[in-house]
Parts: C-alpha cells; structure tokens; sequence
C-alpha cells in the first residue's frame, strides 16, 4: 500500500521560544543571612524526653502476674515435697506471691 497523503496541507502553528530565565544574583553571606532570618520559625521550648525504660516499666510490669506466682507455687511445693519438709498448697502460694512482689520492687 502506498502512503496516504493529505491534500489539503495546513500550515503549522509557529512555536513559541521559551524566554530565557533571568540571569541569578551571586549570593552573598548577608543576603543568606537574611533568607535564613526570613524563613526560620521561633524556637520552640524542648519537650521533655520520655526514656523507654520508664514507659515500659509502668506498662510492662504489672503488680502481681498469676502466672508467675502460680510457677513460683509449683517449684516451692516441688522442693518442699523433696526435702519432705511439712507444709500445703496455701502456704506455698503465699510464699511464691511474697517472692514475687519482692522481686518486682526490686527491678523497679
């Protein structure tokens, strides 16, 4: 197939030229200064830092974990019955819960 040709041709717009950008100023260190002074916001006040350790500490350690005091039971009735020393569940349970609060002031 041949090409197909336009009969009728029109004109092409003409194009515009970009204009030419305007040639910058050196800058020099007082009108730094002053763009700086311009643009800079006022100070603010610095907020006090919240270390890690403190957030995690109120939130990661609970006053007393039932898990921890029930383990705690098991191992001090374990050991008791060992030895054969006298004793009951009751009496290791409120010893493991002593333990264990004491262990939690301690680290906090």
């Amino acid at each position: 197939m041949g090409k197909k040709t336009n009969t009728t041709t029109k004109a092409a717009a003409p194009t515009k030229r970009a204009a030419k950008p305007a040639a910058k100023k050196k800058a020099t260190v007082e009108t730094v200064i002053v763009a700086a002074k311009k643009s800079a916001k006022p100070a603010k006040p610095a907020a006090p830092k919240r270390t890690a350790t403190t957030a995690k500490s109120k939130a990661a350690k609970p006053a007393l974990n039932q898990d921890d005091v029930a383990l705690r039971a098991y191992y001090l009735a374990e050991k008791r019955k060992s030895l054969g020393l006298p004793g009951d569940e009751s009496s290791d349970w409120i010893e493991a819960e002593r333990q264990v609060r004491a262990e939690s002031r301690a680290t906090a």
